[in-house]
């Protein structure tokens, strides 16, 4: 208490202001806040909040930690966006809300992007002089294989969590060798085609399984013991037609059929833009590739690098049995019918002018894979 110079006494200004902060907050720091209320925030968040919200102190990052799984399960499919300039920074857009997101990384200048992989992004130096790197943008999680003896793409590792028990399959760039490289080995193996007129087109870890798709529509089960070994598994009778690209003033060639798979599911399609999609779902008993008109409650997110099956899209105001197409030709991203018509048109990211200067497509995301992980079974 203080007295005032008419004898009144009364409460100083530092007294005042703790008591008014006592009032409000009852003195408790932010630190202090309880973990139940700590974990329905941070459930609240998008992406990148909550990783700033797990950065603020210990209990908060310990809630983060806690909701970290469904927070990011909960998150939509997110385009990567290529940069002309910036070696740090990756950038992430949100097609259903319309925001983009940046997530600092380590340097990856001098590196091209030639895989995703359970939340991993595979980087490759452009000079093949590096180590393989992968990271996780999300629980910034590295791994590094050794440097694959050529230029590749479509880069899948069977096992995210230490490279110790953990293969890394790719296919070249031009699509004619298959590589892999396991746990103890010393250098890469390769693999041509079976058939020396086909090009490999897709790779997927499925139920356990290695699979690898060639573009006449053969699936093939690469096993990974020391006796390594490359079968025909199925067959989905279609006529595929293999296009070209122009990239860097050359020809490459790029497949149109590819490998996709549910939790229970595993297909392939046929898709070009803007023409009627075949689409096979595989018995794994008959091992047969059955046509089927309709994804029920899913649906298809296709780029040149990267595509998943995503189940019930609605809840983030998407459509479900139908396809998002993200084209390295196309600025904005359509979204198409199992016929092929166009049902919607969504804003461009931006990206077009960057691909057309860098010859770098963008391609999706996928937060939900960072946790599901299907691990390889060699039994």
């Amino acid at each position: 208490m203080t007295k005032r110079k008419d004898g009144v006494e009364g409460i100083d200004d530092g007294a005042l202001k703790k008591r008014i902060t006592s009032e409000k907050s009852d003195g408790r720091p932010w630190s202090e806040l309880p973990m139940d209320l700590l974990g329905d925030i941070s459930r609240k968040l998008n992406l990148v909040d909550h990783l700033a919200f797990g950065g603020v102190c210990r209990s908060w990052r310990m809630s983060a930690l806690a909701s970290e799984r469904d927070v990011i399960a909960s998150q939509p499919p997110l385009v990567v966006l290529p940069s002309i300039s910036a070696d740090k920074v990756l950038s992430l857009y949100n097609i259903f809300e319309e925001n983009t997101y940046q997530i600092e990384l380590p340097t990856f200048a001098s590196k091209d992007c030639c895989g995703l992989s359970s939340g991993y992004l595979v980087f490759q130096d452009r000079k093949g002089q590096d180590e393989l790197w992968l990271i996780n943008p999300i629980t910034r999680h590295e791994l590094k294989f050794p440097t694959p003896p050529t230029n590749i793409s479509h880069a899948t590792i069977t096992s995210p969590t230490t490279p110790s028990d953990s293969s890394i399959v790719a296919l070249s760039k031009d699509f004619v060798h298959l590589l892999f490289y396991r746990p103890g080995d010393d250098i890469w193996t390769i693999y041509k085609t079976p058939d020396p007129k086909c090009f490999y087109a897709d790779i997927i870890v499925f139920k356990g399984q290695v699979y690898v798709l060639t573009c006449n529509g053969k699936i093939w089960n690469l096993r990974l013991q020391s006796d390594a070994s490359l079968t025909l598994f199925a067959v989905c009778d279609n006529p595929v037609r293999c296009s070209t690209i122009l990239r860097r003033f050359s020809f490459q060639y790029r497949p149109n059929v590819f490998l996709v798979a549910s939790d229970d599911e595993l297909m392939m399609v046929n898709f070009r833009v803007f023409t009627r999609p075949k689409i096979f779902k595989v018995d794994l008993e008959t091992r047969k590739g059955v046509v089927t008109n309709s994804l029920g409650d899913k649906a298809l997110f296709i780029a040149d690098m990267s595509r998943a099956l995503i189940s019930n899209p609605t809840k983030w105001g998407g459509r479900n049995n139908c396809i998002y197409a993200l084209d390295y030709y196309l600025d904005p991203i359509y979204v198409l019918s199992l016929e092929g018509k166009i049902l919607q048109t969504l804003k461009d990211t931006g990206s077009s002018s960057c691909r057309k200067c860098t010859f770098y497509s963008s391609y999706w995301y996928f937060p939900n894979k960072c946790f599901h992980v299907d691990f390889l079974n060699e039994n």
